[in-house]
């Protein structure tokens, strides 16, 4: 690893997990001229050979101590019950370990836990906010992070290990805001993980009342549930991961639902207008 503060570049690097983000990433890190060799694995056989084919990666090595040692910085871009496993079993000291997941306190207690059995590695939690429904290595891109933010959740404060990842994410475009563990999971529950399960809950109800009628969907309902397209098993360990702070934020979205369901249910139209103008003038207010 050379450089200093945003000026740095990592001479190799193990990526372990193919996908659009960790893809995206290492794309991006050849474009700028942040990494010298990519090394990593995937647990799909057709994406690591995608992956490979695409120039993600350079080489095949299997996800050991000894592999990630060799490395100037390890990027998890695994679902997150994963990395809580792998996280929980550690790395060689000297090690720096980053991640690419949204949700972080199950992160941080993993990583704490390592270190009272005597890890000695680094660990800088991050979380990069983009992405679509589309997953695997196919749908990786350079470009993806431009302009997006990319929040760090310090497990210790003024970490020396911030700079380099920061470095990292900067140089590939992106805006790093620094944030809180637990307070990340409380807001991306709500912003994030909330509108992927509503997204979900409507397309299956539709599918329950009459699976045809999905046929004459038009723009809200495909632009709405867009994200429900996204891959099942990352999005079922995400609400596993953060259940108590999505139980939360399910239960805020049921109480508003039940607002307008008991608006609807009365005829109360300036009650319904009333709600939807003030809705609808927050939701033209965000960026």
């Amino acid at each position: 690893m050379k450089g200093r503060s945003d000026d740095i570049r990592f001479d190799r690097i193990y990526l372990l997990g193919t996908g659009l983000i960790g893809g995206s990433l290492a794309l991006d890190l050849r474009a700028n001229g942040l990494a010298g060799t990519i090394v990593g694995s995937d647990s799909d056989p057709r994406s690591l050979r995608m992956a490979i084919d695409m120039g993600i990666l350079d080489e095949h090595l299997q996800p050991t101590r000894e592999n990630f040692r060799m490395c100037d910085l390890v990027i998890l871009a695994i679902p997150v019950l994963n990395l809580v496993e792998v996280l929980g079993e550690g790395f060689d000291a000297g090690t720096l370990v980053t991640d690419v997941g949204s949700v972080k306190t199950p992160l941080v207690k993993a990583y704490l836990k390592s270190k009272e059995r005597g890890a000695d590695y680094g660990f800088v939690p991050a979380h990069p906010i983009a992405g679509d429904e589309r997953s695997g290595p196919d749908a990786a891109r350079q470009g993806l992070f431009r302009g997006a933010r990319t929040i760090i959740t310090p497990v210790v404060e003024n970490d020396p290990d911030i700079v380099p990842v920061s470095a990292m994410w900067r140089g590939v475009g992106a805006r790093v805001e620094i944030m809180d563990p637990e307070y990340h999971d409380s807001v991306f529950a709500w912003v994030s993980h909330l509108p992927h399960m509503a997204a979900y809950g409507i397309v299956d109800a539709v599918l329950e009342k009459d699976r045809s009628w999905v046929s004459f969907s038009g723009g809200g309902l495909r632009d709405f549930t867009r994200v429900a397209a996204s891959s099942p098993r990352m999005w079922a360990d995400i609400a596993v991961a953060n259940r108590s702070l999505l139980l939360e934020a399910l239960s805020g979205f049921r109480a508003s639902i039940d607002k307008i369901y008991k608006a609807v249910e009365s005829g109360d139209h300036d009650r319904l207008e009333d709600t939807f103008r003030r809705i609808a003038a927050a939701r033209r207010e965000m960026k």
